[in-house]
């Protein structure tokens, strides 16, 4: 079996360890998972993006952040966001918050990063994922990002309010439900990877989870 198609099966199959551990090996691993990571296929992306985060933590573990190693592909996402590179950027969110998100203490400042793309309605649904995935180990990283995530709950976008309101339920910021109260009613549709599917829900539901997480916040 080919490399390509090897990761396409552990993709498939959610094995992300698996995929960080081939990776060690084989050097087409991160190659085909940039190629996956830009597929039409949205379950596919996410699943690239995840197995990107993956290992880049694990190679921040094993080489340790003072070699290039550790932060290979976080840069090379964060050049991907880059008006200089050329590419179409879009996917870059979603891997580089996977990247931040799989290991918050070694990679606070790509943390920060995606979420200063906030403001482009292009790259938004990444960068709000990330801001939920990144919160739920660091919600300090994302506590100066709370004003533009409760201004996005009023956003036409059922995909961006949805996100925003699954984002504030980590924050710890208790004085956010009456804002997630306003919108616990809406039943606009979106869909949300988690756990390694996209995952139906609406607006609402979003809202009444994250208002039960943040009067659970010790």
């Amino acid at each position: 079996m080919s490399i390509k198609n090897r990761v396409k099966e552990l993709l498939d199959e959610k094995k992300f360890v698996r995929i960080a551990r081939l990776a060690e090996s084989e050097r087409g691993v991160v190659r085909y998972l940039f190629f996956f990571l830009y597929s039409t296929d949205d379950l596919l992306h996410w699943r690239a993006a995840e197995a990107l985060g993956t290992i880049a933590a694990h190679q921040a573990g094993q080489k340790g952040l003072a070699t290039e190693g550790g932060r290979n592909i976080p840069r090379r996402l964060v050049w991907s966001l880059a008006e200089e590179s050329g590419a179409t950027a879009f996917p870059a969110t979603e891997a580089l918050g996977a990247v931040a998100s799989a290991s918050p203490n070694n990679f606070p400042d790509f943390g920060r990063i995606v979420l200063s793309f906030i403001d482009d309605p292009t790259l938004r649904r990444g960068v709000l994922w990330s801001a939920r995935k990144i919160a739920e180990k660091r919600p300090d990283l994302v506590w100066d990002s709370i004003p533009k995530l409760i201004n996005l709950l009023k956003d036409p976008d059922p995909t961006f309010r949805g996100h925003a309101a699954w984002a504030l339920g980590v924050t710890r910021d208790e004085t956010i439900v009456d804002e997630l109260k306003k919108i616990e009613d809406d039943k606009s549709p979106l869909f949300i990877y988690e756990d390694g599917e996209l995952r139906e829900t609406t607006v609402g539901e979003l809202a009444k989870q994250s208002i039960a997480e943040l009067r659970k916040t010790p």
